[in-house]
């Protein structure tokens, strides 16, 4: 039987992202209070990766949240990476593009997708955040499986002045209808420490309001203070320390 979260699971706000065969993402695990649930749900995860249902397992929970991190230390999860949260209220402010036309975009479709997939792997290259383990193309496939048909109209190249300057994914949250994230945002290596992180970000979020968001959820790494400036820059108030820990087959 393929790994599916109980309704007791879903009632209690543990959320699933799922890239099957490339990864299961669960966050708030926290949330189940009683020990023999959190249990219950690391066995039928080992299950998963026993059957070869999925490579690989990451859990996201509060940082802070000490009985559950050591429970998943005994269950043999290494630390994967540690984020600051980010939240932003649309409905307080509408968020404007572009202020001065530097910015340009387009909608990069199915049948163009190799040059979209070429520059998301050079935006890639000494990212500050961790690196996947995964190819990019292996990270394109996961997203399609993971947002469903939204991928569609979430591809976004994006250029300074007509220069390629990077790309962007804005997709709904699955499962919610108005959580807005960006899946993918990223600036070529020779465009960064020149300020576009900013309008970048900024493009992206004005992106997530035409997709219908109501609010703005980001992280970033604890080491990556260039991001968390710009998230400040574009009034994204922190919320939540996270940490995320994963386990391979």
């Amino acid at each position: 039987m393929s790994f599916s979260l109980e309704d007791r699971e879903l009632k209690a706000g543990v959320k699933l992202l799922d890239g099957r065969p490339f990864y299961l993402s669960l966050e708030g695990i926290e949330k189940l209070k009683e020990v023999d649930r959190v249990d219950s749900l690391l066995d039928r995860l080992d299950q998963a990766l026993a059957s070869n249902e999925v490579h690989h397992v990451s859990i996201t929970l509060d940082r802070f949240h000490t009985s559950g991190i050591q429970r998943l230390k005994n269950n043999s999860y290494f630390l994967r990476s540690t984020t600051l949260e980010y939240y932003k209220d649309f409905q307080l402010e509408k968020v404007c593009a572009n202020h001065n036309c530097s910015i340009t975009y387009e909608q990069i479709e199915e049948a163009r997708i190799n040059s979209f997939l070429t520059m998301w792997e050079l935006c890639s290259r000494g990212s500050l955040n961790s690196p996947s383990k995964h190819t990019i193309g292996v990270q394109y496939d996961a997203m399609k499986k993971e947002i469903g048909e939204q991928y569609k109209t979430s591809c976004y190249l994006v250029y300074w002045e007509g220069k390629q300057l990077g790309i962007v994914i804005p997709i709904i949250e699955p499962g919610t209808k108005e959580e807005g994230r960006l899946f993918y945002m990223g600036i070529l290596p020779e465009q960064r420490g020149k300020g576009f992180g900013t309008p970048l970000h900024q493009l992206g979020l004005a992106l997530l309001q035409e997709k219908g968001a109501t609010h703005y959820i980001g992280s970033t790494g604890v080491e990556n203070i260039p991001m968390q400036q710009i998230f400040r820059n574009n009034n994204c108030k922190p919320f939540f320390q996270a940490v995320t820990y994963i386990k391979e087959k």
